[in-house]
């Protein structure tokens, strides 16, 4: 397989050409790839609605007939696509290394910036406004879209798990706690910049410093 390209790069219009004739394993697989980044592209682009099977397959290279015989319907296809994207460590971004949980406030500092960066990536904020309006029909979107953190979450659990055992903090209940600190450092932001609400640099940096300092006086044993 080619090396992973940003989903939503491709241009709409930008068909791959693919010689005729039955296609091998690897090539089926390369058009599988080339389906799904081309119909996460364009739903992103345009909306469930505004987005055509055919503009999908002729923005993958490939026919409507192939497209159905992978697909029976547009609605089958955007749930697939977005289970395929929000299960993939690379996207909207790559995941970065595990934060060394020796260092409690290190710990939180390096999760709540990874997970606000992901959290506003355009791509990001657009398929959270995409699941906002689509709510009624997929109702699914919401908790996919909600797993995209849940990685982290794992992370801070197991984070304040440890240092609950060493006696360090107080943390009962980790995986509410969890839940909690992500809302504060990532979930307000995303909330804010599906709303079109954007906070610079220096703010969002400010506003993750106060958060995570009340949070770790908040595990305090004393």
């Amino acid at each position: 397989m080619t090396s992973v390209e940003r989903p939503g790069t491709r241009g709409a219009e930008a068909p791959v050409a693919r010689r005729g004739g039955r296609p091998t394993r690897e090539e089926a697989t390369q058009l599988d790839w080339d389906v799904r980044e081309s119909a996460l592209g364009l739903f992103l682009a345009r909306g469930f609605e505004g987005t055509s099977m055919a503009a999908i397959a002729r923005s993958a290279g490939t026919t409507k007939p192939s497209l159905y015989a992978r697909f029976a319907s547009k609605e089958e296809l955007f749930r697939s696509v977005v289970a395929w994207a929000t299960h993939r460590s690379d996207w909207p971004l790559p995941e970065p290394e595990p934060p060394v949980l020796d260092d409690l406030e290190g710990a939180l500092v390096a999760i709540a910036r990874s997970a606000r960066h992901r959290a506003l990536d355009p791509s990001m904020v657009q398929l959270t406004r995409i699941a906002i309006a689509e709510a009624s029909r997929f109702p699914e979107l919401a908790r996919q879209t909600h797993q995209v953190g849940w990685p982290r979450q794992k992370f801070v659990v197991q984070l304040l798990r440890q240092h609950a055992e060493s006696g360090a903090i107080v943390a009962e209940h980790p995986e509410i706690l969890a839940e909690h600190f992500l809302a504060m450092v990532a979930g307000m932001p995303a909330r804010l910049a599906s709303l079109n609400v954007q906070r610079d640099e220096a703010t969002q940096e400010h506003h993750m410093g106060v958060a995570i300092q009340l949070f770790i006086r908040g595990l305090s044993p004393t």
